[in-house]
């Protein structure tokens, strides 16, 4: 008796035996490479209005995603990096989607300040601060 040959199963097809990973808490590193999330928003944005491509509306709503994207970071635990985070969140805290409020705290004084403290913390985990500009032709 011949047997039929087996196709492989698609992706909807097959199933999912293994248990989702657990949460595990993210490391410095990893919150230095997520924050560059928060400056290539912030760097677009700025991009963008200045290169007359955006209204200062669209403007204010990319640094109010930014706050957003920031929340997110942890900032427990101590540490030169998590306590600078925790800085930046308090300069510029979460502006829910929709609010319509102004994101005054991003790009302040305070807000450099504590970057500048972030940058250093991770520059000596070796890992550096960065950005992807991608608007502007």
């Amino acid at each position: 008796m011949e047997s039929a040959a087996t196709q492989p199963a698609t992706p909807s097809e097959e199933l999912v035996t293994a248990d989702p990973p657990a949460d595990e808490p993210i490391d410095d590193a990893a919150i230095c490479t997520a924050y560059g999330d928060v400056l290539t928003i912030l760097e677009n944005a700025d991009l963008g209005l200045d290169d007359g491509r955006m209204a200062e509306q669209e403007h204010e709503g990319w640094y109010q995603l930014a706050t957003r994207v920031l929340d997110r970071l942890p900032s427990s635990g101590g540490g030169a990096v998590r306590d600078a985070i925790a800085d930046l969140q308090d300069v510029a805290p979460a502006i829910p989607s929709g609010a319509g409020e102004d994101p005054a705290g991003v790009r302040s004084t305070e807000w450099y300040a504590a970057e500048e403290v972030l940058g250093a913390a991770c520059d000596d985990l070796g890992v550096p601060l960065a950005i992807n500009v991608f608007t502007g032709g």
